[in-house]
Protein backbone atom coordinates (compact mmCIF):
# COMPACT_ATOMS: atom_id res chain seq x y z
CA UNK A 1 0.00 0.00 0.00
CA UNK A 2 1.41 3.36 -0.98
CA UNK A 3 1.83 6.10 1.60
CA UNK A 4 0.70 9.64 0.69
CA UNK A 5 3.59 12.09 0.45
CA UNK A 6 4.18 14.17 3.58
CA UNK A 7 6.79 16.63 2.38
CA UNK A 8 6.44 20.27 3.39
CA UNK A 9 5.49 21.49 -0.07
CA UNK A 10 2.58 19.08 -0.24
CA UNK A 11 1.33 20.05 3.21
CA UNK A 12 1.44 23.78 2.44
CA UNK A 13 -0.89 23.62 -0.59
CA UNK A 14 -3.97 25.61 0.44
CA UNK A 15 -7.48 24.30 0.02
CA UNK A 16 -9.65 26.31 -2.33
CA UNK A 17 -11.57 28.06 0.45
CA UNK A 18 -8.32 29.47 1.88
CA UNK A 19 -7.10 31.06 -1.35
CA UNK A 20 -7.57 34.83 -1.34
CA UNK A 21 -7.76 36.53 -4.72
CA UNK A 22 -6.70 40.17 -4.55
CA UNK A 23 -9.49 41.45 -6.79
CA UNK A 24 -8.84 45.08 -5.84
CA UNK A 25 -5.16 44.71 -6.69
CA UNK A 26 -5.95 43.20 -10.10
CA UNK A 27 -8.44 45.98 -10.79
CA UNK A 28 -5.96 48.65 -9.72
CA UNK A 29 -3.31 47.24 -12.08
CA UNK A 30 -5.83 47.23 -14.92
CA UNK A 31 -6.89 50.83 -14.24
CA UNK A 32 -3.28 52.00 -14.02
CA UNK A 33 -2.49 50.31 -17.35
CA UNK A 34 -5.42 52.01 -19.09
CA UNK A 35 -5.72 55.34 -17.28
CA UNK A 36 -2.42 55.87 -15.48
CA UNK A 37 -1.66 58.80 -17.77
CA UNK A 38 -4.73 60.71 -16.51
CA UNK A 39 -5.19 62.79 -13.37
CA UNK A 40 -7.52 65.41 -11.95
CA UNK A 41 -11.02 65.65 -13.35
CA UNK A 42 -10.19 63.49 -16.39
CA UNK A 43 -9.37 60.50 -14.19
CA UNK A 44 -12.33 61.14 -11.91
CA UNK A 45 -14.75 61.35 -14.82
CA UNK A 46 -13.64 57.99 -16.21
CA UNK A 47 -13.94 56.28 -12.85
CA UNK A 48 -17.19 57.91 -11.69
CA UNK A 49 -19.11 57.63 -14.96
CA UNK A 50 -17.60 54.69 -16.89
CA UNK A 51 -15.56 52.25 -14.86
CA UNK A 52 -17.12 52.36 -11.38
CA UNK A 53 -20.33 54.42 -11.34
CA UNK A 54 -21.88 54.42 -7.88
CA UNK A 55 -19.02 52.38 -6.44
CA UNK A 56 -16.74 55.19 -5.27
CA UNK A 57 -17.04 57.75 -2.48
CA UNK A 58 -15.05 60.95 -2.17
CA UNK A 59 -13.66 61.48 1.33
CA UNK A 60 -13.12 65.15 2.15
CA UNK A 61 -12.02 67.07 5.24
CA UNK A 62 -13.29 70.34 3.71
CA UNK A 63 -9.86 71.67 4.56
CA UNK A 64 -7.49 74.21 3.05
CA UNK A 65 -7.29 72.72 -0.48
CA UNK A 66 -10.44 70.56 -0.54
CA UNK A 67 -12.52 72.89 -2.71
CA UNK A 68 -10.59 72.00 -5.88
CA UNK A 69 -11.31 68.28 -5.72
CA UNK A 70 -14.91 68.87 -4.61
CA UNK A 71 -15.51 71.27 -7.50
CA UNK A 72 -14.23 68.67 -9.97
CA UNK A 73 -16.51 66.03 -8.48
CA UNK A 74 -19.55 68.32 -8.48
CA UNK A 75 -18.92 69.17 -12.13
CA UNK A 76 -19.00 65.46 -12.99
CA UNK A 77 -21.87 64.40 -10.70
CA UNK A 78 -23.32 66.63 -7.95
CA UNK A 79 -24.74 63.48 -6.30
CA UNK A 80 -21.37 61.77 -5.86
CA UNK A 81 -21.19 60.42 -2.27
CA UNK A 82 -18.99 62.78 -0.22
CA UNK A 83 -17.95 61.36 3.14
CA UNK A 84 -17.26 63.94 5.85
CA UNK A 85 -15.91 62.86 9.23
CA UNK A 86 -17.24 65.13 11.96
CA UNK A 87 -14.87 64.26 14.79
CA UNK A 88 -16.53 66.54 17.32
CA UNK A 89 -13.19 68.39 17.60
CA UNK A 90 -13.24 70.36 14.34
CA UNK A 91 -12.94 74.11 13.99
CA UNK A 92 -16.32 75.80 13.74
CA UNK A 93 -15.01 77.46 10.59
CA UNK A 94 -14.68 74.01 8.95
CA UNK A 95 -18.36 73.20 9.50
CA UNK A 96 -19.35 76.61 8.11
CA UNK A 97 -17.03 76.12 5.13
CA UNK A 98 -18.50 72.66 4.44
CA UNK A 99 -22.01 74.07 4.26
CA UNK A 100 -20.89 76.99 2.11
CA UNK A 101 -19.08 74.76 -0.41
CA UNK A 102 -22.00 72.34 -0.58
CA UNK A 103 -24.31 75.23 -1.43
CA UNK A 104 -22.01 76.87 -3.97
CA UNK A 105 -21.00 73.65 -5.73
CA UNK A 106 -24.45 72.05 -5.57
CA UNK A 107 -23.28 68.90 -3.79
CA UNK A 108 -26.35 66.85 -2.87
CA UNK A 109 -24.98 63.73 -1.18
CA UNK A 110 -22.72 64.73 1.71
CA UNK A 111 -22.69 61.87 4.22
CA UNK A 112 -21.55 62.93 7.69
CA UNK A 113 -20.11 60.28 10.00
CA UNK A 114 -19.40 60.79 13.69
CA UNK A 115 -17.72 58.73 16.42
CA UNK A 116 -19.82 55.93 17.89
CA UNK A 117 -21.47 57.56 20.95
CA UNK A 118 -21.11 54.54 23.23
CA UNK A 119 -17.44 54.08 22.36
CA UNK A 120 -16.77 57.79 22.75
CA UNK A 121 -18.38 57.78 26.19
CA UNK A 122 -16.31 54.76 27.24
CA UNK A 123 -12.95 55.95 25.89
CA UNK A 124 -13.06 59.73 26.12
CA UNK A 125 -15.45 60.83 28.86
CA UNK A 126 -13.32 63.86 29.90
CA UNK A 127 -12.68 64.81 26.25
CA UNK A 128 -8.90 64.85 26.64
CA UNK A 129 -7.96 61.74 24.66
CA UNK A 130 -6.45 63.97 21.96
CA UNK A 131 -3.84 65.04 24.52
CA UNK A 132 -3.39 61.78 26.43
CA UNK A 133 -3.27 59.41 23.44
CA UNK A 134 -3.51 61.10 20.02
CA UNK A 135 -3.41 57.81 18.08
CA UNK A 136 -6.31 56.42 20.09
CA UNK A 137 -8.23 59.66 19.58
CA UNK A 138 -7.77 59.45 15.80
CA UNK A 139 -8.82 55.79 15.84
CA UNK A 140 -12.01 56.70 17.72
CA UNK A 141 -12.92 59.85 15.80
CA UNK A 142 -11.68 59.15 12.27
CA UNK A 143 -10.52 55.60 11.55
CA UNK A 144 -13.57 53.73 12.86
CA UNK A 145 -16.16 56.16 11.41
CA UNK A 146 -14.41 56.02 8.02
CA UNK A 147 -14.44 52.23 8.11
CA UNK A 148 -18.21 52.38 8.64
CA UNK A 149 -18.64 54.91 5.86
CA UNK A 150 -16.66 52.94 3.27
CA UNK A 151 -18.21 49.51 3.80
CA UNK A 152 -20.63 49.78 0.87
CA UNK A 153 -18.02 51.13 -1.56
CA UNK A 154 -15.37 49.47 -3.71
CA UNK A 155 -13.07 52.46 -3.58
CA UNK A 156 -12.58 56.04 -2.42
CA UNK A 157 -11.10 59.30 -3.65
CA UNK A 158 -8.73 61.39 -1.54
CA UNK A 159 -7.24 64.85 -1.99
CA UNK A 160 -3.68 63.90 -1.01
CA UNK A 161 -0.76 65.40 -2.97
CA UNK A 162 2.94 64.61 -3.08
CA UNK A 163 4.08 68.15 -2.35
CA UNK A 164 2.24 68.32 0.98
CA UNK A 165 4.89 66.47 3.00
CA UNK A 166 7.92 64.23 2.67
CA UNK A 167 5.83 61.25 3.83
CA UNK A 168 3.64 61.65 0.73
CA UNK A 169 6.46 62.20 -1.80
CA UNK A 170 5.98 58.80 -3.50
CA UNK A 171 2.18 58.83 -3.47
CA UNK A 172 0.69 56.80 -6.37
CA UNK A 173 -2.36 58.00 -8.29
CA UNK A 174 -4.13 54.64 -7.92
CA UNK A 175 -3.41 52.28 -5.04
CA UNK A 176 -5.06 49.57 -2.94
CA UNK A 177 -5.60 49.64 0.79
CA UNK A 178 -7.50 47.08 2.85
CA UNK A 179 -9.09 45.54 -0.21
CA UNK A 180 -10.41 48.84 -1.61
CA UNK A 181 -9.19 51.04 -4.42
CA UNK A 182 -7.79 54.34 -3.29
CA UNK A 183 -7.68 57.10 -5.88
CA UNK A 184 -5.48 60.19 -5.52
CA UNK A 185 -6.39 62.29 -8.61
CA UNK A 186 -4.29 65.28 -7.50
CA UNK A 187 -1.18 63.34 -6.44
CA UNK A 188 0.89 64.93 -9.23
CA UNK A 189 -0.38 68.45 -8.65
CA UNK A 190 1.79 71.10 -7.04
CA UNK A 191 0.92 74.15 -4.98
CA UNK A 192 0.98 76.39 -8.09
CA UNK A 193 -1.55 74.20 -9.93
CA UNK A 194 -3.85 74.16 -6.89
CA UNK A 195 -3.61 77.94 -6.57
CA UNK A 196 -4.34 78.41 -10.28
CA UNK A 197 -7.40 76.16 -10.07
CA UNK A 198 -8.75 78.13 -7.10
CA UNK A 199 -8.48 81.31 -9.16
CA UNK A 200 -9.83 79.80 -12.39
CA UNK A 201 -12.91 78.41 -10.66
CA UNK A 202 -13.25 81.41 -8.28
CA UNK A 203 -13.49 79.05 -5.33
CA UNK A 204 -13.83 80.40 -1.77
CA UNK A 205 -11.00 79.73 0.68
CA UNK A 206 -11.26 78.09 4.05
CA UNK A 207 -11.45 81.01 6.52
CA UNK A 208 -8.42 79.78 8.49
CA UNK A 209 -6.02 79.81 5.50
CA UNK A 210 -5.66 83.58 5.82
CA UNK A 211 -4.53 83.03 9.41
CA UNK A 212 -1.67 80.72 8.40
CA UNK A 213 -3.36 77.32 8.69
CA UNK A 214 -2.29 75.49 5.52
CA UNK A 215 -3.49 72.05 6.60
CA UNK A 216 -6.60 71.99 8.74
CA UNK A 217 -7.73 69.11 10.92
CA UNK A 218 -9.07 68.94 14.46
CA UNK A 219 -8.70 72.11 16.51
CA UNK A 220 -6.56 70.72 19.38
CA UNK A 221 -4.02 69.15 17.01
CA UNK A 222 -3.66 71.87 14.36
CA UNK A 223 -1.35 74.90 14.44
CA UNK A 224 -0.31 77.62 12.04
CA UNK A 225 2.47 76.70 9.61
CA UNK A 226 5.80 78.47 9.83
CA UNK A 227 6.93 80.30 6.64
CA UNK A 228 8.63 77.87 4.22
CA UNK A 229 7.67 74.74 6.17
CA UNK A 230 5.71 71.73 4.86
CA UNK A 231 2.01 72.47 4.56
CA UNK A 232 1.29 69.67 7.06
CA UNK A 233 3.92 70.69 9.61
CA UNK A 234 1.22 72.30 11.73
CA UNK A 235 -0.47 68.94 12.33
CA UNK A 236 0.50 67.23 15.61
CA UNK A 237 3.41 69.64 15.97
CA UNK A 238 6.09 68.34 18.34
CA UNK A 239 5.01 64.71 17.92
CA UNK A 240 6.34 61.96 15.66
CA UNK A 241 2.80 61.52 14.38
CA UNK A 242 2.27 62.68 10.77
CA UNK A 243 -1.02 61.01 9.75
CA UNK A 244 -4.34 60.61 11.52
CA UNK A 245 -4.58 56.92 10.62
CA UNK A 246 -7.09 56.91 7.76
CA UNK A 247 -4.19 56.91 5.29
CA UNK A 248 -2.31 54.13 7.05
CA UNK A 249 -3.11 50.45 6.51
CA UNK A 250 -5.98 49.30 8.69
CA UNK A 251 -5.58 45.57 7.97
CA UNK A 252 -6.16 43.76 11.28
CA UNK A 253 -3.41 41.55 12.63
CA UNK A 254 -5.80 38.60 12.44
CA UNK A 255 -8.07 38.07 9.48
CA UNK A 256 -11.70 38.57 10.56
CA UNK A 257 -13.88 35.49 10.35
CA UNK A 258 -15.90 35.07 7.19
CA UNK A 259 -19.66 35.25 7.36
CA UNK A 260 -21.24 31.79 7.22
CA UNK A 261 -22.03 30.67 3.67
CA UNK A 262 -25.73 30.60 4.55
CA UNK A 263 -25.69 34.35 5.32
CA UNK A 264 -23.69 35.12 2.19
CA UNK A 265 -26.25 33.27 0.08
CA UNK A 266 -29.12 35.15 1.75
CA UNK A 267 -27.34 38.45 1.19
CA UNK A 268 -26.70 37.69 -2.49
CA UNK A 269 -30.31 36.69 -3.08
CA UNK A 270 -31.67 39.80 -1.36
CA UNK A 271 -29.35 42.07 -3.33
CA UNK A 272 -30.49 40.38 -6.54
CA UNK A 273 -34.14 41.03 -5.58
CA UNK A 274 -33.43 44.67 -4.77
CA UNK A 275 -31.68 45.26 -8.09
CA UNK A 276 -34.43 43.42 -9.95
CA UNK A 277 -37.04 45.65 -8.31
CA UNK A 278 -35.11 48.82 -9.15
CA UNK A 279 -34.68 47.73 -12.77
CA UNK A 280 -38.33 46.85 -13.31
CA UNK A 281 -40.32 49.26 -11.15
CA UNK A 282 -39.72 52.89 -12.17
CA UNK A 283 -41.60 54.47 -9.23
CA UNK A 284 -40.11 52.65 -6.25
CA UNK A 285 -39.83 53.37 -2.52
CA UNK A 286 -38.69 51.41 0.53
CA UNK A 287 -40.43 51.27 3.90
CA UNK A 288 -38.23 51.81 6.95
CA UNK A 289 -39.72 51.02 10.34
CA UNK A 290 -36.27 51.48 11.96
CA UNK A 291 -36.61 47.95 13.36
CA UNK A 292 -34.02 45.20 13.08
CA UNK A 293 -35.37 43.79 9.80
CA UNK A 294 -35.70 47.11 8.00
CA UNK A 295 -32.23 48.16 9.18
CA UNK A 296 -30.83 45.00 7.57
CA UNK A 297 -32.85 45.87 4.45
CA UNK A 298 -31.37 49.39 4.37
CA UNK A 299 -27.91 47.87 4.80
CA UNK A 300 -28.48 45.45 1.90
CA UNK A 301 -29.79 48.26 -0.30
CA UNK A 302 -26.70 50.33 0.41
CA UNK A 303 -24.60 47.35 -0.65
CA UNK A 304 -26.75 46.68 -3.70
CA UNK A 305 -26.33 50.26 -4.95
CA UNK A 306 -22.81 50.94 -3.64
CA UNK A 307 -23.65 53.22 -0.77
CA UNK A 308 -26.36 55.41 -2.26
CA UNK A 309 -29.94 54.12 -2.17
CA UNK A 310 -31.47 55.45 -5.42
CA UNK A 311 -35.09 55.67 -4.25
CA UNK A 312 -36.95 57.29 -1.34
CA UNK A 313 -37.05 55.65 2.09
CA UNK A 314 -40.44 56.06 3.79
CA UNK A 315 -41.17 55.98 7.51
CA UNK A 316 -44.86 55.68 8.40
CA UNK A 317 -45.16 57.80 11.53
CA UNK A 318 -48.08 57.44 13.93
CA UNK A 319 -46.39 59.61 16.56
CA UNK A 320 -46.35 56.58 18.87
CA UNK A 321 -42.85 55.20 18.32
CA UNK A 322 -40.35 54.91 21.16
CA UNK A 323 -38.15 58.00 21.63
CA UNK A 324 -35.07 55.88 20.87
CA UNK A 325 -36.61 54.98 17.49
CA UNK A 326 -36.95 58.63 16.47
CA UNK A 327 -33.43 59.38 17.69
CA UNK A 328 -32.03 56.41 15.73
CA UNK A 329 -34.01 57.38 12.62
CA UNK A 330 -32.77 60.96 12.53
CA UNK A 331 -29.15 60.03 13.28
CA UNK A 332 -28.76 57.27 10.70
CA UNK A 333 -30.91 58.85 8.00
CA UNK A 334 -28.32 61.63 8.00
CA UNK A 335 -25.30 59.34 8.35
CA UNK A 336 -26.42 56.98 5.58
CA UNK A 337 -27.52 59.80 3.27
CA UNK A 338 -31.09 58.52 2.93
CA UNK A 339 -33.80 60.33 0.99
CA UNK A 340 -36.11 60.02 4.00
CA UNK A 341 -39.82 60.77 3.61
CA UNK A 342 -41.78 60.81 6.88
CA UNK A 343 -45.44 60.08 6.18
CA UNK A 344 -47.71 61.17 9.03
CA UNK A 345 -50.45 58.56 9.36
CA UNK A 346 -54.15 59.50 9.66
CA UNK A 347 -55.69 59.73 13.14
CA UNK A 348 -57.45 56.74 14.70
CA UNK A 349 -60.85 58.36 14.04
CA UNK A 350 -60.32 57.86 10.28
CA UNK A 351 -59.73 54.11 10.63
CA UNK A 352 -62.32 51.31 10.22
CA UNK A 353 -64.14 51.14 13.60
CA UNK A 354 -65.07 47.48 13.06
CA UNK A 355 -61.47 46.45 13.68
CA UNK A 356 -60.47 45.42 17.22
CA UNK A 357 -58.85 48.35 19.12
CA UNK A 358 -55.20 47.36 18.76
CA UNK A 359 -55.60 46.25 15.14
CA UNK A 360 -57.35 49.55 14.44
CA UNK A 361 -54.35 51.43 15.86
CA UNK A 362 -52.01 49.37 13.66
CA UNK A 363 -54.16 50.05 10.59
CA UNK A 364 -53.16 53.72 10.76
CA UNK A 365 -49.94 52.67 9.01
CA UNK A 366 -51.91 50.93 6.26
CA UNK A 367 -53.77 54.18 5.66
CA UNK A 368 -50.54 56.19 5.67
CA UNK A 369 -48.99 53.80 3.15
CA UNK A 370 -52.01 54.03 0.84
CA UNK A 371 -51.80 57.81 1.00
CA UNK A 372 -48.16 58.04 -0.11
CA UNK A 373 -48.63 55.35 -2.78
CA UNK A 374 -51.49 57.30 -4.36
CA UNK A 375 -49.87 60.72 -3.96
CA UNK A 376 -46.48 59.67 -5.37
CA UNK A 377 -48.01 57.20 -7.88
CA UNK A 378 -45.69 54.44 -6.66
CA UNK A 379 -45.76 51.15 -8.52
CA UNK A 380 -43.37 49.37 -6.20
CA UNK A 381 -42.87 49.31 -2.41
CA UNK A 382 -40.02 47.37 -0.77
CA UNK A 383 -40.95 45.92 2.63
CA UNK A 384 -38.81 44.01 5.15
CA UNK A 385 -41.21 41.24 6.18
CA UNK A 386 -40.22 37.58 6.73
CA UNK A 387 -42.20 34.37 6.31
CA UNK A 388 -41.25 33.01 9.74
CA UNK A 389 -42.69 36.02 11.60
CA UNK A 390 -46.34 35.14 11.29
CA UNK A 391 -48.44 32.47 9.57
CA UNK A 392 -50.20 34.95 7.28
CA UNK A 393 -46.87 36.30 6.02
CA UNK A 394 -45.78 32.73 5.29
CA UNK A 395 -48.22 32.78 2.33
CA UNK A 396 -46.51 35.76 0.69
CA UNK A 397 -44.57 36.01 -2.58
CA UNK A 398 -41.33 37.90 -3.19
CA UNK A 399 -43.10 40.16 -5.73
CA UNK A 400 -46.66 40.48 -4.44
CA UNK A 401 -49.19 42.36 -6.63
CA UNK A 402 -51.67 44.65 -4.87
CA UNK A 403 -54.88 46.27 -6.05
CA UNK A 404 -55.53 49.98 -6.39
CA UNK A 405 -56.60 50.01 -2.73
CA UNK A 406 -53.53 48.05 -1.65
CA UNK A 407 -55.61 44.94 -0.99
CA UNK A 408 -53.88 41.56 -0.89
CA UNK A 409 -55.74 38.68 -2.54
CA UNK A 410 -54.04 35.51 -1.37
CA UNK A 411 -55.84 33.42 -3.99
CA UNK A 412 -54.31 35.40 -6.87
CA UNK A 413 -50.62 35.39 -6.06
CA UNK A 414 -48.33 34.60 -9.02
CA UNK A 415 -46.07 31.57 -9.17
CA UNK A 416 -42.36 32.32 -8.76
CA UNK A 417 -40.06 29.80 -10.43
CA UNK A 418 -36.29 30.08 -10.95
CA UNK A 419 -36.12 33.68 -9.69
CA UNK A 420 -38.61 34.93 -12.27
CA UNK A 421 -40.90 37.53 -10.73
CA UNK A 422 -44.03 39.22 -12.02
CA UNK A 423 -43.50 42.98 -11.83
CA UNK A 424 -46.05 44.16 -14.38
CA UNK A 425 -49.36 45.27 -12.88
CA UNK A 426 -52.19 47.62 -13.83
CA UNK A 427 -51.41 51.34 -13.88
CA UNK A 428 -53.38 51.96 -10.69
CA UNK A 429 -51.91 48.96 -8.83
CA UNK A 430 -48.52 48.31 -7.29
CA UNK A 431 -46.15 45.51 -6.26
CA UNK A 432 -44.87 44.81 -2.76
CA UNK A 433 -41.30 43.52 -2.91
CA UNK A 434 -40.03 41.32 -0.04
CA UNK A 435 -36.24 40.78 -0.22
CA UNK A 436 -36.09 39.27 3.30
CA UNK A 437 -38.91 36.77 2.86
CA UNK A 438 -36.65 33.73 3.21
CA UNK A 439 -34.70 35.04 6.21
CA UNK A 440 -35.40 34.01 9.81
CA UNK A 441 -35.17 36.04 13.01
CA UNK A 442 -31.89 34.29 13.82
CA UNK A 443 -30.56 35.08 10.34
CA UNK A 444 -31.32 38.76 10.91
CA UNK A 445 -29.42 38.87 14.19
CA UNK A 446 -26.49 36.79 12.94
CA UNK A 447 -26.17 39.04 9.89
CA UNK A 448 -26.45 42.14 12.09
CA UNK A 449 -23.57 40.85 14.18
CA UNK A 450 -21.50 39.83 11.16
CA UNK A 451 -21.91 43.24 9.49
CA UNK A 452 -21.86 45.26 12.73
CA UNK A 453 -25.15 46.94 11.80
CA UNK A 454 -26.41 49.50 14.37
CA UNK A 455 -29.61 48.62 16.23
CA UNK A 456 -32.14 50.59 18.28
CA UNK A 457 -31.11 50.22 21.98
CA UNK A 458 -34.62 49.00 22.90
CA UNK A 459 -33.72 45.60 21.45
CA UNK A 460 -31.13 45.14 24.21
CA UNK A 461 -32.32 44.12 27.65
CA UNK A 462 -32.60 46.78 30.34
CA UNK A 463 -33.91 45.96 33.81
CA UNK A 464 -34.79 42.45 32.69
CA UNK A 465 -36.92 43.50 29.69
CA UNK A 466 -36.34 44.05 25.98
CA UNK A 467 -38.35 44.54 22.81
CA UNK A 468 -38.11 41.56 20.51
CA UNK A 469 -40.45 42.98 17.86
CA UNK A 470 -40.42 46.77 17.74
CA UNK A 471 -43.72 48.56 17.12
CA UNK A 472 -45.66 51.52 18.45
CA UNK A 473 -45.76 52.06 22.19
CA UNK A 474 -49.54 51.65 22.38
CA UNK A 475 -49.62 48.21 20.72
CA UNK A 476 -46.25 46.64 21.59
CA UNK A 477 -44.95 45.32 24.90
CA UNK A 478 -41.40 44.40 25.94
CA UNK A 479 -40.66 40.83 26.96
CA UNK A 480 -38.70 39.37 29.83
CA UNK A 481 -35.06 38.97 28.84
CA UNK A 482 -31.51 39.34 30.11
CA UNK A 483 -30.03 39.55 26.60
CA UNK A 484 -28.12 42.84 26.70
CA UNK A 485 -25.92 42.18 23.66
CA UNK A 486 -26.36 40.76 20.18
CA UNK A 487 -24.44 37.61 21.15
CA UNK A 488 -26.83 37.15 24.09
CA UNK A 489 -29.85 37.71 21.82
CA UNK A 490 -28.61 35.02 19.43
CA UNK A 491 -28.10 32.59 22.31
CA UNK A 492 -31.57 33.41 23.66
CA UNK A 493 -33.24 32.80 20.29
CA UNK A 494 -31.44 29.49 19.84
CA UNK A 495 -33.07 28.23 23.03
CA UNK A 496 -36.49 29.91 23.18
CA UNK A 497 -39.85 28.63 21.97
CA UNK A 498 -41.63 31.97 22.59
CA UNK A 499 -42.98 33.49 19.34
CA UNK A 500 -41.24 36.62 18.06
CA UNK A 501 -44.48 38.63 18.00
CA UNK A 502 -45.63 37.64 21.49
CA UNK A 503 -45.31 41.29 22.51
CA UNK A 504 -47.59 42.53 19.69
CA UNK A 505 -50.95 43.06 21.37
CA UNK A 506 -52.94 43.11 18.13
CA UNK A 507 -51.95 39.49 17.45
CA UNK A 508 -53.91 38.37 20.53
CA UNK A 509 -57.19 40.24 20.00
CA UNK A 510 -58.97 37.98 17.53
CA UNK A 511 -57.98 35.00 15.44
CA UNK A 512 -58.34 36.87 12.16
CA UNK A 513 -57.04 40.30 13.25
CA UNK A 514 -53.71 40.13 11.47
CA UNK A 515 -55.14 38.53 8.33
CA UNK A 516 -57.76 41.30 8.10
CA UNK A 517 -55.00 43.88 8.44
CA UNK A 518 -52.86 42.29 5.74
CA UNK A 519 -55.78 41.79 3.36
CA UNK A 520 -56.47 45.51 3.72
CA UNK A 521 -52.92 46.56 2.85
CA UNK A 522 -50.91 46.15 6.08
CA UNK A 523 -47.27 45.17 5.71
Amino acid sequence: MSVPPTDASHQSIPVTSDIIVDGAGLRANDLVARYGHLDGSELMRVLLTQEMPGQIALVSSFGAESAVLLAMAAEIDPAVPVVFLDTGKLFGETITYRDKLARILGLTNIQTYRPDPATEAAQDTPGTLWRDNPDACCALRKVEPLERALRPFAGWITGRKRFQSSSRAALPVIEVEDGKLKINPLANWGAKEIEAEFKRRELPRHPLVADGFLSIGCMPCTQKVAPGADARSGRWAGLEKTECGIHLSRIPAKRPPRAPRHLIELENRSIYILREAFARLPKLAMLWSVGKDSNVLIWLARKAFYGRIPFPVVELDTGMELPSVYEFRDHYAAEWGLDLRVEVCPPIEDIDPSLPPFARAAARKSAGLKSIIHREKLNGVIVGIRRDEQSTRAKERVFSPRSEQGDWDISHQPAEFWDHYKAKVADDAHVRVHPLLGWTELDIWRYTKSENIPVVPAYLAQDGMRYRSLGEQNITQPMESTAASIDAIIAELEATSVPERAGRTMDHEAEDSFERLRSGGYM
